[in-house]
Order: C-alpha cells, then structure tokens, then sequence
C-alpha cells in the first residue's frame, strides 16, 4: 500500500535532514531489541511472560506462514484482539512480512467491522473467539461471505466451525525453509505505510490514517526524549491496543527502549494497582477514567505508587483537581493533546512549569509545528479561541480514502484538527472544545450523526438529536433527545436492542434518553444542538430555546 498523500516534499527532507526520520523500519527495532536484550522481559500478559527473543522469534514464524498463505508486502492484515502477547507477537509479524497492520479497536461491530474491511480490502483478519461474551469468530464468518478479498480469518481462541485457522498451529506450521525465505525478503522502505489506523468515528464513518516507518517511530522517539525513558523503565498499558496510545505504548514503545510492557485487558482499578505496585510500572499513558480509577484504589488502599515517573493523560476532558491529586498520590501527572492523525502533539514534562501540567493542555513538542488558526488565514492572538492545526514528523500520511485528505490538510502540510483551543501567554495550549459534532467518551470519539442515522429508523422515532452531556466517570456521555410517535415512551433498554440488532457498539449507545414534544430550532428549521448540550450541563437554568420544549420522560444510566 502507497501513501494517498505524502508530507509536502520539503518537509520530508527536513525531517531527514534534522534526523527526526531515521529511516528504520518498526521491525529493525525488534530485532535490536532480541539481540541487545535476548533474555530481557518484553511482554508481561497475567502469568505469561515473553522475552524480546520470544517476540522475535514468534514473530518470524507467524510472519513465514503468513507468507506461506499468500500475504505479500503491502498487504493489509487486520487485527481486533485483547491486550494480550498474541497481539504484540501479531503486530510485529505483520511487519516482517511487509504487510500493513489495521488494528480494530474491540468495541466494533459488524456495521463498523465491516466497513473497515471492506474499504482496506483487508486479505487477514486475527480475531479472539468468543471474548468478553461476544462470539467474534461469529461475526467475521459473515462477513467472509460479502467479503471475498478476505481469504483467512485466524482465531486465537478454541477453532470453530466458522472455518477460522487456529493461530498456535498457524505459527507451528512454519518450516525453516518458509523462515528463511522470509529473512530473504528486501527491507520495507521506512516511507512505506505500515500503519491503517481507523480513528474512532468522528464522522458517519471511521477513517483510516495512513501511518509510515518513519512517522511511528518518531512518534515514540519523541516520547523516550521528552520524558527521559530508557531500558530501567516499565510500561503499563490499560488502553487497547488497537487504540492509537496502545499502539504506541504496548506494541511499539517496548522495542525501541528494551523495556517490558504490563497488558492489561478488562479494565479494573485495583487490578491495575497491584500490576504497577508488583511491577514497579514507571510510565504509562491512558484517558481520564483510568486515571481517576486508580487515584481512587490508592486513595482506599492508602498506598501510593513510588515505581511511578509520570502518568501521561489525554483523550478526554481532566479536571484541574484531578490532575493535581493524583500528581501527590501516584507520581507526575501531565496531559497531552493529540488524534490518531498526530499522537503527541503537545504535553509537558517534570522540567516544565508544574502550571503547564496542571492547568493545561501542555505545549507544544518540537518539532512539531502548532498553529491556532483565526479562520482568516493567520494564527489567532494569545487568548482567542481558533482551530487547532499542526504538522510534524509523526502526523500521518494522509487517509486511506484519498477523497477526505484536501479538507483535512493544508497546502503545507497542516492537518485541520477541528478542535478548537487557545494559547494563554505562558505559552500553554487549552483545548476548549471541538468543531466536529461528536461524544468523546473515554477517548473513544463517537460520531452522534452515525447514532441519529441508526436511531431514527426506530418505528416510534419521528425526530431525533443526540448531543454530547457530561458524565463523571466517561467524561462525556451520548444523550439522545428524541420526538416520538403519539408521544410514547422509549426506554433506554428499548434503544439497546434495537441499536444492537443493527450491529452497533454498545458504547455508542446513548446513556441518557429525553423524550420530547419538540426539538428547539431555528427559523429555517435546522435543530439548534447548542440549546441541547447546555441543557445537559445545567438543567436548573434552562437556555431560551428549551423553555418551550417538554421532557415528558427521561431515562438515564
């Protein structure tokens, strides 16, 4: 697979130049990492431990069947799969074989699976059997059969009769003849995609970003740089590693310091202390409800975390206090602002100002370029809210659909971000809010239009609006404002099984549903959202627009 868009051709040699692209590939560093650190630990799964030899020798070997199934370099091979080795061992076998790697987050479904599929043309899917109580070989079985560009589904769960391959006897399968033929393979250029990254459905539908050698190795470059990590450290990785940050910390992160990582699966906070307190976890990135879960599990243990070096923090709003608490409890808190698009874009470390960890959004990481725009063509004043663009040696190559990448980038290479933001004078960025109408929901963005496209078709649906409302758990929750047929009622266990019959995420599923004689709107008709979400945010003092509107029931979670 080839860029659909490229850095403007002087900004790819100046990333050279300044040795910002190294032009190694992912699994070079794998490779250093088994002969620097053969008998190190790499990967701590539960009770399963896996060395940076096992990893490269794993690795090599689903990498030799892969091939010996017909994967060829460029070939997009998809992975939905827990935290957990057979993902770090999937990750990197993708790689030496030269394929692309699509990480899935697990909440998908088979509309957002399928999509997905379908538009990379994914030739390989590796997909658990049934996990968490959803049966995933089930589901990629029927999508074979609309799907004939997908030739192999592997399980790493019990085979069934789904017709999925087993990944253990896959591996097993691999000869010395298929591995070396593998080894004899030319290196990936380090311009190569190697990365298809679905962002979280920001739009009606999720889109791929295009990710390099080079743009990802940067990226966690940068990361060792800027907060001093090296091979003494230990990763904790709550987040999916399907999800950009797990991409980073769990599967990539490890083999460029030589340091372990600890996975862990179903989030749960006293899990997660006992993992950073037995493995003494320095370092760590994940959104908001992690943080506060684990605050609070030390806070009733009254323990604190001495291993901890900082707690990285991003993807959904962080109160103020939160941060510092946990900063007295846990070790240095900081925030980081960035998308799938351009993970790190801005941040702050112990060096800086404890201000810019704590009461914002930190600033920006050289050599990334940030600009908060006016709309008019230039950079809005210290103070004044504008949308945020930036460019730099980790932003992606584009997306998949070639179509999206005029809107999203500027003639000089700046991604439009759609959030919106300020510089203050201290030179902190502060994330306000965002153009795009979506639900950031633990970090995972939520596209209301793809809701409101699926809940309208509800037989007692006639109007329909869903908005982003606070919640003090997820950071924000999906509420649904809904006109019904001769006023009925609708109950949030209702839009449930109807959301699910049609193949949605659960997590999409409003959590707050208002049933309404009428949506506030303008003269011309178009529903006025504003009046919605400041209604969810302050019911006591309803905006004008509300006051003729009716509740004549709520359902809330």
């Amino acid at each position: 697979m080839r860029p659909t868009h490229s850095p403007h051709p002087d900004l790819a040699e100046q990333y050279r130049a300044a040795g910002h692209w190294r032009d190694r590939t992912v699994d070079h560093f794998v490779e250093r990492a088994a002969a620097l650190y053969p008998d190190a630990v790499a990967i701590i799964d539960g009770d399963r431990r896996l060395t940076f030899a096992d990893v490269e020798r794993e690795s090599l070997r689903l990498a030799a069947a892969l091939y010996d199934r017909g994967v060829r370099p460029g070939d997009v091979v998809s992975f939905q799969l827990p935290n957990s080795a057979d993902a770090v061992i999937v990750f990197h076998a993708i790689h030496r074989v030269r394929g692309v790697a699509n990480p899935i987050v697990p909440i998908y479904r088979e509309r957002e699976v399928g999509f997905i599929l379908g538009q990379a043309r994914t030739k390989v899917a590796l997909v658990p059997g049934t996990h968490r109580g959803f049966d995933h070989q089930a589901m990629y079985a029927a999508l074979r059969q609309r799907l004939p560009h997908l030739e192999l589904v592997v399980t790493t769960g019990a085979a069934s009769d789904s017709g999925a391959a087993d990944l253990r006897s896959l591996i097993d399968s691999a000869t010395p003849e298929m591995i070396e033929t593998v080894r004899a393979l030319p290196r990936a250029d380090p311009d190569d995609v190697c990365l298809l990254l679905y962002t979280s459905g920001t739009t009606a539908d999720p889109k791929g970003a295009l990710h390099s050698h080079n743009t990802l190795v940067f990226e966690n470059s940068s990361m060792i740089e800027t907060f001093g990590l090296d091979e003494r450290d230990v990763v904790f990785n709550p987040s999916p590693v399907t999800h950009v940050t797990g991409v980073n910390c769990a599967l990539t992160l490890p083999f460029l310091l030589g340091a372990p990582v600890v996975l862990q699966d179903v989030w749960d906070p006293e899990t997660a202390l006992t993992s950073v307190l037995e493995e003494n976890a320095s370092f760590m990135i994940f959104a908001t409800p992690f943080l506060r879960g684990l605050l609070e599990a030390a806070i009733s243990r009254g323990v604190r975390t001495p291993s901890v070096r900082y707690i990285i923090c991003g993807g959904a709003d962080i109160p103020d206090s939160l941060v510092t608490r946990a900063t007295e409890v846990l070790g240095t808190v900081t925030r980081m602002y960035g998308a799938t698009e351009g993970p790190s874009v801005t941040s702050a470390n112990r060096s800086d100002d404890p201000y810019l960890r704590t009461g914002t959004d930190g600033r920006v990481l050289a050599p990334t370029e940030v600009v908060v725009s006016d709309g008019a063509g230039s950079s809005a004043a210290t103070g004044v809210v504008g949308e945020v663009l930036w460019r730099g040696p980790d932003t992606c190559l584009g997306y998949l659909d070639a179509s999206l990448n005029d809107e999203a980038f500027t003639g000089d290479g700046f991604f439009r971000s759609g959030d919106l933001a300020y510089f203050d004078a201290r030179g902190g960025i502060h994330i306000v809010g965002r153009i795009k109408d979506i639900i950031n929901r633990s970090g995972e963005k939520i596209s209301t239009h793809d809701v409101e496209n699926e809940l309208s078709e509800h037989p007692a649906v006639t109007e329909i609006a869903v908005v982003a409302g606070p919640d003090p758990r997820t950071g924000e929750r999906g509420c649904a404002f809904v006109v019904t047929r001769d006023a009925v009622d609708l109950t949030l266990e209702e839009v449930r099984e109807f959301l699910s019959a049609r193949g949605i995420a659960m997590q999409k599923v409003p959590e707050s549903i208002f049933v309404v004689d009428s949506l506030p709107k303008t003269a011309s008709g178009k529903i006025q959202k504003f009046a919605l979400r400041d209604w969810t945010r302050d019911r006591t003092t309803a905006p004008p627009q509300m006051q003729a509107v009716t509740i004549s029931a709520a359902h809330e979670r």
